[in-house]
Order: C-alpha cells, then structure tokens, then sequence
C-alpha cells in the first residue's frame, strides 16, 4: 500500500512539473510589460554571455519616426504601478506620447532626458491586457545606430501587494539605406556602370567618357548653375550623396557630331537661297 502511496505521489509530481515546465510565462500569474501585445512576434536574441532573451524591434529611417506602443498584460487587480522606459537621447526622441486604455484620472506620464515615467494610481483595479501608452519616436542619429529601449520597474501593486513580473525590452535602429537608394537617380546610368566597372580606362574610352589618372569628368548640376569636376569613384559616391545636387552627368565637351547635321542643313538652306537668288 505504501508503495502505490508513493508511486502516485510521484505521478502527480511528474505531472506538475510537466505543467509548470512546459506552461508559457503569461499564462501564470506573472505580469508582462512589452513593446509587443503578441509575445510571439517577439524576437529571440543572443547577449554578449550567450544568454537567450526575447527582444522587440522597431526601425525608421533618419528623421522619421515610428510608433512604439507599451503595453502590460497578464494582470490581476492592478491597481499601482511606477514604469521607465529608458533610450539613448541622443540616437532616437519621443515627439508624441498617446494615452493608452487608461483613463488620464488614472495614470500620468513623464518625459524626461532619456526617459518616460508612467505611472499608475487608482482606486479601481485592472484585470487583463491593456495599452498603458504608445510614445512617438523620431530618429535623430546616423544610419545604423542603435538604441536599446529597456524598461525599469519601481512598483507593481496589485491589493498593495507587489506583483511578479517580466520585461521584455526593445531595440530601436536606424536604417541604413543602400547606396542605390541614396542616389535616387540624380547620378546619370552611365556613371552608375562607370562605379562598378572593374576596368575603369576600358569602360571610359567605351562610353566616351573623359578619364585622367583614374578621374572621370562630370557635369554636376545644382540651384545655382552647372560646374565641371574631375572625381574619383569615392569622391563620385560622395557626390551623390550631397543633398544639394540635383544631377551628375558625364561630361561630354564640345562635340561637333552632335552640330554636324544643322550644319551641313545650314550650308544647304544658304546654297538654295544663293541659287535663287541668281536666278532672279
């Protein structure tokens, strides 16, 4: 008897574990505060230490900006809460902060240098998923920078009692657009084969191209006028990077093939008038 006593015990062991192991972390009484309302949409990640955590990323390119809810789920009788969402003033800035599913009697937010403060103080209390607030960012730094965007807890009461939560951060990137696209065309198609040409003098005297020591001359075009410049391919990338240019043609010189047929119309329509004038 004692040892199918104890062999159920261990059943029922085995069972619980298999339960608590295998049962998703918003599923039990722990609270999720997340930039992400669907926790599968998040992305699994590798720290420095090898460590997997879940991570939600956002990007916009330099000067736009993006949208970024908060959100906390898997609450029972909240009631109090105190919230930091920390990034790198100096990488992204919120511009907007949107109230979320609480009315604004109920909670208060607080931006300061490099982070918002939400918090949370009712007599009432919130069970379930809700949208504390979403935050406008704008990306203020250069391509490819990143700013982490982490979340600070200083309470969490639900009944004044604490409540067990977790966090899940995000990251913020600024993309960075390709070389094609930065171009946007303002750079004739010619010089574009030009750049990737592994035999520069060969593809010049191909297309005409003036080139000396490895320079090719263009024509830049701008608000003010046009002007010519020998450059190199990084100083021909660069080019195409100034905002100030509108166009970025070979330069072609003074070629008598392009006048030779008015010319030559020129000189016939000056024979006719000569001809008949005789004959008068």
């Amino acid at each position: 008897m004692e040892g199918i006593i104890m062999g159920a015990g261990k059943v029922i062991l085995l069972i619980f574990l298999l339960f608590f192991f295998l049962t998703p972390i918003h599923s039990l009484n722990v609270a999720i505060i997340s930039f992400e309302k669907d926790l599968s949409e998040n992305l699994e990640v590798l720290t420095a230490d090898k460590t997997k955590v879940l991570t939600t990323l956002f990007s916009a390119e330099k000067n736009e900006t993006k949208e970024v809810p908060i959100f906390i789920s898997n609450v029972v009788n909240l009631s109090n809460a105190t919230i930091f969402v920390k990034y790198d003033k100096n990488i992204i800035e919120p511009e907007t902060i949107l109230n979320g599913d609480f009315n604004f009697s109920y909670i208060r937010i607080d931006k300061f240098t490099d982070k918002i403060k939400i918090t949370l103080n009712s007599n009432k209390s919130f069970t379930g998923d809700f949208l504390l607030a979403s935050v406008i960012f704008r990306a203020i730094g250069d391509e490819g920078e990143t700013s982490s965007l982490t979340f600070e807890v200083e309470k969490l009461l639900a009944n004044s009692k604490e409540v067990p939560y977790k966090t899940i951060d995000g990251v913020f990137n600024i993309k960075v657009k390709e070389f094609k696209e930065k171009r946007s065309k303002k750079i004739a198609d010619v010089l574009e084969e030009f750049i990737k040409a592994e035999n520069k003098s060969k593809f010049a005297g191909d297309y005409n191209l003036e080139i000396e020591d490895d320079k090719v001359k263009v024509e830049i075009t701008t608000d003010e006028g046009k002007e010519q410049k020998e450059v190199n391919v990084d100083e021909l990338k660069n080019l195409t990077e100034n905002q100030s240019i509108i166009k970025i043609e070979p330069y072609r010189g003074f070629n008598w093939g392009d006048y030779i047929i008015p010319i030559v119309l020129l000189f016939i329509i000056l024979g006719l008038a000569l001809i008949y004038k005789g004959l008068r």
